[in-house]
């Protein structure tokens, strides 16, 4: 591949031969090779691994450089999610690979030195900064476990998301569902309602305090557990906000940083919204919304 100046600088490691120059100072080839604190480097036969290293010591991989030139990122969508917090930050510093979200659970990737390339010179003007970015919205590929890029900076296997289908019906009656309900809480802000229970739950925990429990061991209601997911959606339903759900909805919109609280209108509302967009995706396929899930370039469903 002919170099030019990278937009980043070079990284640590460009290629096989960097990888074993680094690794020829490896002192114990069994821990692998520092090259950053969150990854090593490793040697697998004639492969050379880049491994992410989290804390207990578990290592995911990241890069395979293989003596043929080629860079394979074997790891799944799911595993990258778990790494994009490094990785999005500093991944280019280590290796040629630039990775961003493009989505929930979708990542847009491409060859650092495929971009150097494709984007006009400085000399010719322009904003060369805009145009390096506009290059890597062009040319990058979304994620998948797999994907390969030859020696030239292409991605030679590329695979692609899938949008899904949706029941237009079903859907139509669930954002009528989900309109209802929020209605149904607005219109109990109104009167007051909320409030009463609100004393309620600051009262309790005004007494688990003076028991000695801390605000950590209070047992919040946690509505992706069975219990609580099927509440939520038998009011749903039903549009019958039953006080047991109230009490629940409003503790858990209660804020606890700094010890027991008592919640505002606009705190538990506020909730409404968090708890929506958190469980907004399993309560559609449950209510029959998917007629196909959304997948990710390698199969996984994309919860959005």
């Amino acid at each position: 591949m002919t170099r030019v100046r990278s937009y980043f600088g070079d990284p640590l490691i460009k290629d096989y031969a960097d990888c074993e120059r680094m690794f020829s100072t490896c002192r114990t080839p069994a821990k692998g090779k520092p090259m950053r604190t969150w990854c090593r480097l490793f040697k697998n036969q004639d492969v050379y691994e880049l491994k992410y290293t989290s804390w207990g010591g578990k290592t995911t991989p990241i890069a395979e450089f293989h003596p043929d030139g080629r860079i394979v990122l074997p790891s799944d969508s799911y595993s990258w999610q778990g790494m994009h917090a490094s990785l999005s930050t500093a991944l280019h510093n280590a290796i040629p690979i630039l990775t961003e979200r493009m989505g929930r659970g979708r990542y847009r990737i491409a060859h650092t030195g495929l971009l150097d390339r494709v984007t006009p010179p400085r000399e010719q003007g322009g904003n060369y900064y805009q145009s390096w970015w506009d290059a890597f919205k062009e040319h990058g590929t979304e994620y998948f476990a797999g994907m390969t890029f030859n020696d030239d900076g292409v991605c030679i296997n590329p695979q692609y998301a899938t949008d899904g289908e949706i029941d237009t019906e079903k859907r139509r009656v669930w954002l009528r569902m989900l309109r209802r309900f929020k209605r149904g809480l607005k219109a109990r802000a109104k009167v007051g309602a909320l409030q009463q229970h609100a004393k309620r739950i600051y009262e309790k925990h005004a007494e688990m305090e003076r028991k000695g429990q801390h605000r950590w061991q209070w047992q919040m209601p946690n509505w992706k557990s069975k219990k609580y997911y099927d509440m939520l959606k038998e009011v749903m339903q039903t549009n019958e906000f039953t006080p047991e759900f109230l009490d629940a909805f409003v503790e858990s919109a209660t804020p606890n940083t700094y010890g027991n609280t008592l919640a505002t209108d606009a705190h538990i509302l506020q909730h409404v919204d968090t708890l929506m967009n958190d469980l907004s995706y399993q309560l559609r396929k449950d209510f029959g919304v998917f007629v196909s899930e959304p997948l990710t370039a390698d199969g996984k469903v994309v919860e959005r």
